[in-house]
């Protein structure tokens, strides 16, 4: 398991490229494509990974897609096929999708790719014979918000409460995505309820660790927070982010 902090994500860490994936031919339909990683958080007690990934051209091998995954396009686009309709689904670079664990398809990619990803492949949770959604899901930042529906990861004490829009639940109801919103508000130190990735879209917030250091997130940046990590937030004005949690139980 990964150190227990809050953990800022760069779309280009150091040393990232310079040492290709492993890969095997039978996990394509294609060439074998030029592939690398970088993990920034794992629990493989718990099957997640966190962390930045690219690819150039290549076609997946067609199949039911074997985790629940959160991605963040940084650069190029994708296409997804649905294997039962033929229907083709894109997303690209400045958009975030999420492909449900269970979905029949086929990634087919043209040209290069790098994105953020939150996998979730829990060991002794078995693919689902019908995923929750037959088809990929796309977050958007204008979602209608309403209460939380998930326990409240900061504990507040002045200002706002932070409100959410859920557009993905996986079949444990363990891996929930969406929009989380919220305008000014102070919270008091607590331990993180759960495992949570977020990308900011508008605004900023800044959190703080148990000893009190700060880290402030802006637009275009990413945060993980592992669960039981103590922390609070400020939110000086207002602040739009995708988020995904990943619940233990």
């Amino acid at each position: 398991m990964s150190d227990k902090s809050i953990i800022r994500l760069s779309a280009n860490p150091a040393g990232f490229g310079e040492v290709a994936d492993e890969l095997s031919q039978d996990m394509f339909a294609s060439a074998i494509p030029a592939q690398h990683s970088h993990i920034y958080y794992e629990d493989e007690a718990l099957g997640l990974f966190i962390g930045v990934w690219d690819t150039d051209t290549m076609v997946e091998a067609a199949g039911p897609y074997g985790c629940d995954e959160f991605m963040w396009l940084l650069e190029g686009e994708c296409e997804i096929k649905n294997n039962r309709t033929g229907v083709m689904e894109k997303a690209k670079a400045g958009e975030a999708f999420i492909i449900p664990k269970g979905y029949d398809c086929q990634w087919q990619q043209t040209g290069y790719l790098r994105k953020f990803f939150v996998i979730s492949e829990h060991p002794q949770e078995t693919i689902p014979a019908q995923p929750t959604v037959a088809g990929i899901i796309i977050p958007k930042a204008d979602a209608p918000l309403s209460a939380m529906r998930t326990a409240a990861p900061f504990a507040v004490t002045q200002g706002a409460a932070p409100q959410e829009h859920v557009c993905y639940t996986d079949v444990t109801g363990k891996f929930i995505a969406g929009t989380w919103a919220s305008e000014a508000f102070e919270s008091a130190p607590q331990a993180f309820p759960y495992n949570e990735f977020a990308y900011v879209q508008a605004g900023s917030i800044s959190l703080y660790d148990e000893a009190g250091n700060e880290q402030c997130f802006n637009a275009g940046d990413a945060f993980f927070i592992p669960e039981s990590v103590v922390c609070h937030a400020i939110v000086s004005a207002s602040v739009t982010l995708f988020f995904t949690v990943i619940a233990t139980a």
